[in-house]
């Protein structure tokens, strides 16, 4: 686990420098070294814009902790421009979606089809 908000910001700039990555996220370059360098958390509007950029959640930014997974069904979902942090959770919550859409439209017959394979698979893992 990412221990510090140093770490967290290492793991979302990938192999990018610092300010490379500030300037991408928009983050003015001298605002960005005092998070950097002194280890401070931005205010609200830059840990956002850090947010909107990488798909991350704010939760996991300012903690290093992730969503339970009973909770990502009701997270408001972000558009990435470069998915890889977030991507589980929004494709995690198109699966959802696109369940509940075929549960209310099938019938028993497939409904009790869809369970049985969710059996299956969950057996699996279990």
């Amino acid at each position: 686990m990412a221990q510090t908000f140093k770490d967290r910001l290492k793991i979302l700039m990938h192999t990018d420098r610092p300010y490379t990555w500030s300037k991408k996220v928009g983050i003015e370059k001298g605002l960005f070294q005092y998070y950097w360098q002194k280890g401070k958390i931005p205010t609200y509007e830059n840990l956002m814009k850090i947010q909107r950029y990488s798909g991350c959640s704010l939760d996991w930014l300012l903690t290093g902790k992730s969503v339970a997974f009973d909770k990502i069904e009701k997270l408001p979902m972000v558009s990435e421009r470069n998915p890889k942090y977030g991507a589980r959770n929004l494709r995690l919550a198109t699966a959802i979606a696109k369940l509940k859409d075929a549960y209310s439209k099938k019938g028993d017959k497939d409904i009790e089809v869809f369970e049985y394979m969710l059996d299956a698979i969950l057996a699996k893992k279990g």
